[in-house]
């Protein structure tokens, strides 16, 4: 309430939401969350909302300023908050195709439209407003993956989760080592720095939760981590996802592509290195770095029914990656 108090609209009512507090007002919903991003960041960020709401092209959450103009309000503790407006809409379904499709060409028309929109930025801009290195979090993961293999070597009772892991860990690093390598040597430098020169820009984490369709339009929310980058790494992460859950169904993957390649053309280098990101195991380093950092006294079944899956699905994954790629590798 401390919060609320600092705006002028009337509040109707409050109730929990997911990581928020949603407030009901006679300007239509909002959401109250405390603020952990780049104040830096923040005016870029709302400047790209507003131009894409102004643009027709989706509604978003945008910020609303307090009292004062300001976008952060803060509580008596100095903790900070933003205030954004919440749109109507469900989050796009995964077992609908005709949604997952729609997203794909939404996005393209996202990534089309918003490129250049960032010209005027300082001179040397924050790094927040660059995509991270790919090289370099792929380095680090690969170093995480040899400390939680050496780490679960050195247990005396070892689980159903660690067991399974280190049955797998040669190829797992092996296959890591060799991908980190292959990125290395490709035209992702070249990529990114052409992406950064020509402001591209990036939603950062765009995933099926994040885009909500309604039946007069569509949605698109928390743009806290957007920057410029290579617009592929939004692809990448919602296709990849998509075909998690779809078993890496090649039909549907071809349909994703060609939802996006019918409004934004997906270069040769460009689909070489969404080839290369899919075929990092980036799943097997997300259980092993939240196994690795929590109560190792109680691993969920789930992180080894994940892991199951994942090696389940690995014929498909690598298929999949020949077929629509040409991506063929062998270690």
């Amino acid at each position: 309430m401390q919060i609320l108090e600092q705006y002028e609209f009337a509040i109707l009512r409050t109730y929990p939401g997911r990581g928020t507090v949603m407030v009901e007002t006679e300007n239509g919903i909002k959401t109250v969350k405390e603020f952990a991003g780049s104040r830096m960041v923040l005016p870029y960020e709302q400047q790209l909302m507003q131009h894409l709401k102004q643009a027709g092209l989706c509604m978003t959450d945008c910020i609303n300023p307090n009292r004062e103009g300001e976008y952060l309000s803060r509580d008596t503790e100095g903790s900070y908050y933003i205030v954004k407006d919440w749109p109507e809409g469900k989050a796009c379904d995964t077992k609908n195709r005709e949604e997952l499709c729609r997203a794909m060409e939404f996005l393209a028309g996202f990534h089309r439209e918003t490129r250049g929109l960032w010209k005027e930025l300082p001179q040397e801009p924050a790094p927040r407003l660059y995509g991270a290195s790919v090289q370099a979090d792929y380095d680090k993961h690969n170093r995480e993956l040899k400390k939680v293999r050496q780490f679960i070597r050195g247990r005396q009772k070892k689980g159903e989760f660690e067991l399974l892991f280190l049955k797998h860990a040669p190829y797992f690093l092996e296959m890591s080592r060799h991908a980190a390598g292959l990125l290395e040597n490709s035209a992702y430098p070249e990529l990114f720095e052409r992406a950064c020169k020509n402001r591209h820009i990036c939603h950062g984490e765009y995933v099926h939760h994040n885009v909500l369709f309604s039946r007069r339009e569509t949605a698109l929310i928390n743009f806290g981590r957007c920057c410029m980058d290579i617009q592929v790494h939004d692809l990448y992460l919602f296709f990849r996802k998509i075909m998690e859950k779809h078993d890496w169904n090649r039909e549907l993957g071809a349909r994703m592509l060609e939802a996006y390649e019918r409004i934004l053309p997906i270069s040769g280098e460009e689909q070489n290195y969404l080839a290369l990101r899919l075929y990092y195991p980036e799943k097997v380093w997300k259980l092993a770095n939240h196994y690795y950092h929590t109560n190792k006294a109680w691993i969920p079944e789930k992180s080894c029914e994940k892991l199951t899956k994942f090696l389940e699905q690995e014929e498909k994954r690598l298929r999949l990656l020949r077929e629509l790629f040409d991506f063929s590798v062998n270690i």
